[in-house]
C-alpha cells in the first residue's frame, strides 16, 4: 500500500468521524430543542418515584423573557411575577410611546380634553369586556355618536394578531349597557373604548409594534371623529405589564392528561362512541367534549391515544390501544369537581372497556396519586388565579388561555 493509499484511508477515516460527530451533535441539540418544547410536569408519589400525568398543548413553550434588561444590555432573566390584580398600567404619558411617526398636528383631538370635560368619562365596562388587568385600555367619549361600523373599520387591513387583541367597547345607551362592537351592533356610541390584550397563549406577551399599532388607532380615531380622549398609557410600563402577566400564564398554563390503555384488546370504536354518549360527551371537531349543560363550556375531552381524529364513519371499524381524557385546567369552571368527573368517567370506561388508568410512564395510576395531581395542578393553580383576579373558566380566562 502506497503513501497515496494511505492518505486516501486516513482522510476518509476522518471525514466519517466528522460526519458521525456531527450526527451526534445535532441529535443532542434536537433533543434539547424536544425538552424545551414539551417539558415533562411531573407529581411526586412516593420517596423516589415520581407519575408523568400532565403535558402542554397549545400552551406557552418557555417563559418569557426580561426583552427591556436585553436592551440595556443587561442579562436575559425572567421578570418578577406579579399578580394581574395589580398588573394595572399608570403613570404619564412619555414621547417614547411607539408614536414618534405621528405629526404633532395628528395629536390635537385626542389632546383637546380641559378641566371641565374630565367628568365626561362615564363609568368603566364591566370587567368580563375589558379589565385593566389584562387589557392596556384607551378610552375616549366622541361628541357626536358613531356606528359600530364606523369603529371597526379602524381595525380593517391589520395583521390577524391585531385582530385578535384590538377590540372596541362601546355603551348603548339605550339598553343601558356596554357590549363588545361587532359588524351586527346597530346602535350608535359616544363612549367607547379600545381595549389591546396583553398577551395571549398562541403569540405571547405584546411587543412595540402592537402597543405603536394600539395607539396609532386611538388617535386616527381621535382626529376622523370629535373626540375627547384621556392621556394614552406608557408604553414602557404596558410592554413591562405584557411580560408580568406572560410569566404568570405560563406558571398556570397546565392541561392535565390521564391516559387509559387496553390490557388485552384493543378498544372497539362501536363502544368508545356508546359509552362516550352515554357519559354526555359529543363528538366535535373529531374528538369527545363534556360541556356544561348551563353554560356550554368545554369541562373535558375524549382523544384518541393513537393519534387522528374520531369520526362517526371511522368508528364503526376502529380499533384502540389507548384513549386519553383531557383537562385544561385554566379554562375549566370548578376545575377540581370537574376533574372528579373526569376521572369517574374514565374509570367507567376502564372498567367496561378492560382498561387501566397509566401515566406516560404508562405505570397504572394509584387513588393517592390522582388526589395528589388534583391538589397540586387544578385546585392550586385555580385558587391562585382567583387570588390575581381570574375566574377559571371565565370570560378573561378563556381570552387568555384560548
Amino acid at each position: 500500500m502506497n503513501e497515496l493509499q494511505i492518505g486516501v484511508f486516513a482522510l476518509g477515516g476522518i471525514l466519517i468521524a466528522g460526519v458521525l460527530a456531527y450526527n451526534k451533535w445535532q441529535e443532542i441539540r434536537h433533543r434539547k430543542m424536544a425538552e424545551r418544547m414539551f417539558p415533562p410536569t411531573r407529581v411526586k408519589s412516593g420517596a423516589d418515584a415520581e407519575i408523568d400525568v400532565l403535558f402542554r398543548r397549545n400552551a406557552r413553550a418557555a417563559p418569557p423573557a426580561d426583552t427591556s434588561a436585553a436592551e440595556d444590555g443587561g442579562g436575559m432573566t425572567p421578570p418578577e411575577r406579579r399578580e394581574p390584580g395589580i398588573f394595572a398600567a399608570s403613570g404619564a404619558p412619555r414621547a417614547e410611546d411607539g408614536l414618534e411617526e405621528e405629526n404633532e398636528e395628528d395629536n390635537d383631538a385626542a389632546d383637546d380634553a380641559d378641566d371641565d370635560d374630565s367628568g365626561a368619562f362615564s363609568a368603566e365596562p364591566p370587567r368580563d369586556l375589558l379589565w385593566s388587568g389584562i387589557d392596556v385600555i384607551a378610552a375616549l367619549e366622541l361628541v357626536e355618536a358613531a356606528s359600530a361600523g364606523e369603529m371597526l373599520a379602524f381595525l380593517q387591513d391589520m395583521p390577524p394578531r391585531g385582530q385578535k387583541l384590538l377590540r372596541w367597547i362601546g355603551q348603548n345607551e339605550a339598553q343601558g349597557k356596554w357590549e363588545l362592537l361587532t359588524p351586527e351592533c346597530r346602535a350608535r356610541y359616544r363612549h367607547l373604548r379600545l381595549g389591546l390584550q396583553l398577551t395571549d397563549r398562541e403569540s405571547g406577551p405584546v411587543g412595540a409594534s402592537e402597543f405603536a399599532l394600539f395607539t396609532r388607532i386611538v388617535r386616527q380615531a381621535a382626529k376622523a371623529h370629535m373626540v375627547v380622549a384621556e392621556p394614552l398609557p406608557d408604553r414602557q410600563e404596558a410592554l413591562d405589564q405584557a411580560q408580568q402577566l406572560e410569566q404568570f400564564c405560563y406558571e398556570s398554563d397546565v392541561q392535565i392528561g390521564v391516559n387509559l390503555a387496553c390490557r388485552k384488546s384493543p378498544f372497539p370504536g362501536t363502544k368508545i362512541r356508546a359509552l362516550a354518549e352515554a357519559s354526555g360527551m359529543t363528538l366535535e371537531d373529531g374528538v369527545y367534549a363534556r360541556r356544561d349543560e348551563k353554560t356550554g363550556a368545554t369541562l373535558f375531552s375524549l382523544q384518541n391515544a393513537e393519534g387522528g381524529n374520531f369520526t362517526a364513519d371511522d368508528l364503526k371499524n376502529l380499533r384502540s390501544n389507548g384513549l386519553v381524557f383531557l383537562l385544561d385546567v385554566p379554562v375549566t369552571p370548578h376545575g377540581q369537581y370537574v376533574y372528579r368527573q373526569m376521572i369517574d368517567t374514565a374509570k367507567r370506561f376502564a372498567e367496561t372497556l378492560d382498561g387501566v388508568l397509566i401515566d406516560d410512564r404508562r405505570q397504572p395510576l394509584s387513588e393517592s396519586q390522582l388526589a395528589q395531581i388534583c391538589q397540586n395542578y387544578v385546585i392550586d393553580i385555580q385558587r391562585r388565579m382567583e387570588a390575581a383576579g381570574l375566574t377559571p373558566g371565565g370570560a378573561l380566562a378563556r381570552r387568555l388561555f384560548r
